[in-house]
Formats: C-alpha cells, structure tokens, sequence
C-alpha cells in the first residue's frame, strides 16, 4: 500500500515538472528545461525526501500521510514559483521586476527573479544630451540667466547668435549648455582632432561628451559640444566689425526653417558666372569640393569669426591664401545640391551659422 501511494506521488510530481520554466532575460520567452533533466534532478530530490528508514510498525500508515503531505508541499512550492517565474517573464519594466521580488511573507527570490542575464542598466546621458533650451520672460537678462544655470557669459554667447547682449527679447529662446564651452559646427577640411587642438581642449573630453564611439566617422556638418572652450569673439567684436554683401543680388532664401530642416545661410539668385567678393579680410582656411556645398570656400576673418560660400562654378582663391575685403574669391554657379544657379552665404561665429543680416553692412 505504502509503495503504491508513494509511487503514485512520484509520478504526479513527473508530469508536473515538465512544465517548469526558467526565463531568459526580458524578451517574454520561456526555454522549457529538458524532461530528462528534471527527471534526473528530481530523482535526488525524491531520493532526499526519502532518504531514511521507515520502521515497520503498527502506525505505518501515519508514516506514510506525513511523507505524502511532505511531498504535497514540495509540489506547491514547485506551481508557486512556476507562476512566478511566468509573471516576471510577462514584466517590462524594472519597476515590474521590482514588485516581483519578494513572495507573500516579504521574503526576497532574488535567485528567482534575478537570472545572470537579466539586466537593469542606467542610461547615462552625455553632455550634449543635456543641453537645455531657455525662453526668455519679461524683466530676464543675460547675466541673472546665465547665474541661475550655474554658467558664465561667455558660455551663452558661445551656444548663442547675440548680437547684442543688452536686447535680448521676451520670447527668445537660448540654448543653456551644461558646462562652460561652446557648440561647435564641424566644417569642411575640419575634424576633432585639428578642433580640440585649436581649441586647446581634450578629444578624450570631447569624445565622452557627445558620446561619440568613433571620432573617425564624425563628418563635417555636425554639431558637437567642445566642453571648456571659449568663444573667440565676444559680443563688442561683434558690433564693432560688419561685413559686406558678398554680391549684389536678390535674397532668394533666407536664414531659419525652410522645407522642413535649417537653412544655415541665405541665398542670393544670381546667374552662373557672376565674380564672388569676400565680405571681410581674411584668410582662406578651405577651397575646394564639398559634400552638398558644391565648391566651396571658407575665409577665417579671426578666430571665431568665419564666412562660407558655396555652389560655386569656379573658385579664384586656394588655402592658405590672404584676401581683403571685396576681393574677388568665386564665380558663382549651381554646384552640389542646388535647384539653380545661387550663391549660398553663411557667416559662423565660434562655429554655429548665425543670420547673415544681422551681420552685414547694408
């Protein structure tokens, strides 16, 4: 009687470990354990439950309730964790995990609920992630915003077209940069390496402050944050020196949103062939083809203060070389991307296109 009941038992707990399942991570998908893997595991569990011997005495009946209520126990646990295991496979979240991690008595199943690769990493936002905007109120200036975001003058100007600090308007929006630095436009001929030397900055910091994984694929073009650099033209520079129009000619485009993305510059409509003047002295610091600029030529007037223009049929100018103002550096033309002949003007101030006209002398 005693053997049948026990037998009876071992073969319940058999088909129910069949169904016991270990998750994998969070992807919701249960990997059922090998039927002769329990079977084998369970055979020394039923092997320490039984581990001993039973006397044969006028009570063996009672012996034999207690072994079988033992054994009932060890079942349950087996369904409890088993639905467990099935409600921490369907969570999503780590706040799910964690309300999952103790059973009805408060006791923790940390070896339950926490598999080797389940993970619950921290995202770490970089510095340039962090980088704020700011919508100027009525009774705002510079220096209170600047002091309320723990930075300095200079660090505004340096992620900011301010051109004159006493007349910023209720409504305009700044960016706030996390750290002193500036934001900085990748140009062509330009890469991190040459701009944290001229900038004097460390490319480790610069690196882990964009969270950039390769500094060999940062093309021209983007937009990093170079963490303790100063601008090199402050805003009295800014209202002391003008530039020129860099051709006489009709604004076809202007500086701001244009079909869905910025416009860095503005356009002049103008036919092929029409001769390109510098807008100030300088020194030309790039000519030649550039990725959607066409031919291209940059003039650094002073560190920090450059001039762009682009979609040339022909350049008259090479690097390296000094021009002055008015100095014929291009003919125009309808290089790159270009939907017709025009000349594309941009002016950068320490690396971020600002709007032309608030620059040029009229």
């Amino acid at each position: 009687m005693k053997k049948l009941i026990i037998t009876v038992f071992i073969i319940s707990l058999l088909l129910l470990l069949p169904d016991y399942s270990l998750i994998s991570g969070y992807d919701n998908e249960a990997k059922r354990l090998p039927v002769q893997d329990i079977q084998i595991d369970d055979a020394v569990e039923v092997d320490k439950l039984f581990d001993t011997d039973i006397v044969q005495t006028n009570d063996e009946e009672q012996d034999v309730e207690g072994e079988q209520l033992e054994l009932t126990e060890k079942i349950d646990l087996i369904k409890e964790e088993k639905n467990l295991l099935t409600s921490v496979g369907d969570a999503e979240t780590p706040e799910a995990l964690d309300s999952l991690r103790t059973d009805t008595n408060g006791q923790e199943m940390t070896d339950v609920l926490k598999p080797s690769n389940i993970r619950e990493d921290e995202v770490k936002l970089t510095l340039f992630d962090r980088v704020e905007e700011y919508r100027v109120k009525k009774g705002d200036n510079l220096w209170e915003i600047a002091n309320s975001y723990r930075i300095d003058i200079d660090t505004l100007i340096g992620a900011n077209d301010i051109n004159n600090m006493n007349r910023i308007q209720v409504g305009d929006v700044l960016v706030i940069l996390p750290v002193k630095g500036i934001l900085y436009k990748i140009n062509p001929g330009e890469n991190l390496w040459t701009i944290t030397r001229d900038f004097a900055v460390s490319l480790d910091e610069v690196i882990e402050a964009n969270g950039i994984s390769n500094p060999d694929l940062v093309k021209p073009g983007k937009v990093v944050l170079l963490p303790g650099a100063k601008p090199e033209f402050g805003y009295q520079e800014r209202l002391s020196q003008h530039f020129i129009k860099p051709i006489d000619a009709r604004i076809s485009s202007y500086f701001g949103m244009r079909w869905g993305r910025m416009h860095e510059g503005i356009d002049f409509a103008v036919n092929t062939g029409t001769r390109i003047r510098a807008a100030r002295s300088g020194k030309i610091i790039y000519g030649g083809w550039a990725s959607g600029y066409g031919n291209t030529v940059i003039i650094e007037h002073e560190r920090g203060v450059r001039s762009l223009y682009a979609h040339n049929s022909k350049l008259l100018v090479s690097s390296g070389q000094r021009v002055e103002r008015g100095q014929a550096i291009a003919l125009s033309g309808n290089t790159g991307n270009s939907t017709g002949p025009h000349l594309h003007f941009e002016i950068q101030i320490n690396g971020q296109p600002v709007n032309p006209l608030n620059y040029i002398k009229m």
